[in-house]
């Protein structure tokens, strides 16, 4: 059970223990720092609550499962921040973004893009909407589960507005919500709920997590898990919306420091001057290393280059032979070693562009 969900080995125990026994409190809370599974577990919760072959059965495959995972099952209501129904006119543009939204929450494990200002609302209106088909009879004769994203930014009005149901669930109602702290949401709500808590993840569950993504190198899942504060959610933040601009500084750097001047490369290495950046270092050498077997791809024939840097990639692999490449990527490879051990970044970079530039000469 939960094998998708990453670490949260007491949680999963105890969700696990109800789930086995077939006793599902009616409102339960996940509490935990952003991106560490709290939404996650939610989801997958619900959709076991939902599957037609019983709620231990271990089935992830039928009809009432894949419509729960897409969350457009018609008895899975979610609610999350989000502005107020317009007017009439604008209406089909808000159920559209409306829509959007939900797709976001279903299209992966753990999304980046599901992010929640700080004065953001659950708003009355969808709150009532959602209420209302709580009263309803279940669309298909089963369970009906709400799930409410970020129950902390329920207000004393929309949280009253629950309450009711809260207090008095029809039957085979459940309530499964979520926030970062426990006093973040309202006291009366949180007495109606059996209260779960996640932890801050490892380091190394969430390097493990990022091996999925061939893309990155083991040093930048290394790094964005360093960084990622224990979040699943924050580490892929890290790599995959920041280091876009990092891979194309890194190949800027590079190719300057490969077919410029000796002053060229000193002014790439200035900056690292009074640098304390460590980790961003590590990324741009990952990046250099990653070029530089782009190349070696290139001039052996073993690999296509088809993106912009294409024809920079042929004219690189055309100015140095194979043995001093091998030499540029054990040297890069040694870099990240001294960073490791805490030697100077500027000594560091400026050692390896130097190198770089020594390689194409």
């Amino acid at each position: 059970m939960f094998d998708a969900i990453i670490g949260q080995e007491r949680a999963k125990e105890t969700l696990g223990s109800m789930v086995e026994s077939g006793k599902v409190p009616h409102a339960l809370l996940f509490t935990g720092p952003h991106g560490v599974g709290k939404g996650e577990t939610a989801r997958e919760l619900a959709r076991m609550l939902l599957c037609t072959k019983g709620l231990s059965s271990g089935c992830s495959a039928c009809s009432a499962c894949r419509r729960a995972a897409k969350i457009v099952h018609p008895d899975l209501h979610v609610l999350f921040p989000f502005r107020s129904r317009p007017e009439k006119e604008l209406e089909a543009k808000w159920l559209e973004e409306l829509q959007d939204h939900r797709q976001c929450i279903a299209d992966d494990l753990y999304p980046t893009k599901v992010v929640y200002k700080k004065g953001a609302q659950i708003v009355a209106g969808l709150v009532d909407e959602v209420r209302e088909r709580l009263l309803e009879s279940s669309f298909e004769g089963g369970r009906r589960v709400c799930v409410i994203f970020s129950a902390d930014k329920l207000n004393q009005t929309t949280g009253n507005r629950l309450l009711k149901v809260l207090e008095e669930p029809p039957a085979d109602v459940h309530f499964i919500l979520t926030a970062e702290r426990v006093s973040y949401v309202l006291p009366t709500i949180v007495s109606r709920t059996t209260v779960i808590r996640f932890r801050r993840l490892t380091v190394s569950e969430i390097a493990g997590y990022l091996e999925r993504y061939p893309e990155l190198t083991p040093e930048e899942r290394m790094s964005c898990a360093l960084r990622g504060d224990g979040g699943i959610k924050t580490a892929k933040a890290i790599a995959f919306e920041h280091t876009a601009d990092l891979r194309e500084r890194a190949f800027e750097m590079y190719e300057g420091a490969a077919l410029g001047n000796p002053d060229s490369v000193a002014v790439y290495a200035a900056p690292f001057l009074w640098s304390k950046e460590a980790l961003e270092a590590e990324e741009l050498i990952a990046g250099f290393a990653r070029w530089t077997k782009a190349v070696v791809g290139c001039r052996t024939g073993s690999e296509t280059i088809r993106d912009a840097h294409s024809d920079a990639v042929r004219e690189l692999a055309g100015r140095a032979d194979l043995a001093a490449l091998g030499r540029l990527a054990k040297c890069l490879e040694d870099g990240i070693g001294m960073l490791g051990r805490n030697v100077n970044i500027s000594l560091v970079m400026t050692k390896l562009l130097y190198t770089i530039h020594d390689t194409y000469r």
